[in-house]
C-alpha cells in the first residue's frame, strides 16, 4: 500500500503542468504528506478540481490530461487500486 501512494506522489511532485493546475497538484501533495490524508480522498479532490477547469470551458495541458484520464478511468490506474468504481 505504501508502494502506491509513493507512486501517486511521485507522480504528482514530477507532473509538468501550467500555473492553474500547478495549485490543484500542489493542494494534494500537501494533502498527501502534510496532511496525511487518505490517497482515496486526494485523488477524487483533484479529480473535482479537474473538472472545474473543464466544466469553465479551458482545457487542461495535456500533462494534466493524461493524470485526470489515469485516476478517473474505472479499473485502470489508481482507481482500480483504491476500488473507487467497484460499486454500481
Amino acid at each position: 500500500m505504501i508502494k502506491q501512494n509513493n507512486s501517486f506522489l511521485g507522480k504528482l511532485e514530477n507532473i509538468k503542468v501550467n500555473d492553474q493546475e500547478q495549485i490543484f497538484i500542489n493542494k494534494a501533495i500537501r494533502q498527501l504528506k502534510d496532511e496525511k490524508q487518505s490517497e482515496k480522498i486526494v485523488i477524487k479532490g483533484l479529480i473535482h478540481d479537474f473538472r472545474s477547469v473543464i466544466i469553465n470551458n479551458q482545457k487542461l495541458s495535456d500533462p494534466a490530461l493524461n493524470l485526470f484520464n489515469e485516476i478517473s478511468k474505472p479499473n485502470l490506474g489508481f482507481a482500480k487500486y483504491l476500488g473507487m468504481f467497484g460499486h454500481f
